[in-house]
């Protein structure tokens, strides 16, 4: 998917055609997250948003350069990210 996207910012059409695509998958997650919230699904629109990004973030390092990464415990640096970026709600919210 990496070279994909770098493939995107040589042409244009191609471009135009992954940011429909991931622009939509983008807003299924966050869909998804909106509308099932009695699954307990913790955070809003936002804290999707960020998560998201965050991932990206670490599987581009995973992919690029995993030395980076592998400092550190894999599921604790998830777990923190999750709770972080999307945090219970308080009682009464």
């Amino acid at each position: 998917m990496f070279e994909l996207r770098l493939e995107g910012t040589r042409r244009p059409e191609l471009q135009a055609e992954l940011n429909e695509i991931f622009g939509a998958e983008l807003d299924n997650n966050i869909a998804f997250h909106l509308d099932h919230r009695e699954f307990g699904l913790p955070g809003d629109r936002a804290g999707v948003i960020l998560l998201y990004f965050a991932m990206l973030g670490l599987i581009l390092d995973e992919i690029t350069a995993p030395a980076v990464l592998g400092r550190f415990d894999l599921d604790d640096l998830l777990t923190t990210m999750v709770t972080r970026l999307l945090p219970e709600k308080e009682a009464g919210d």
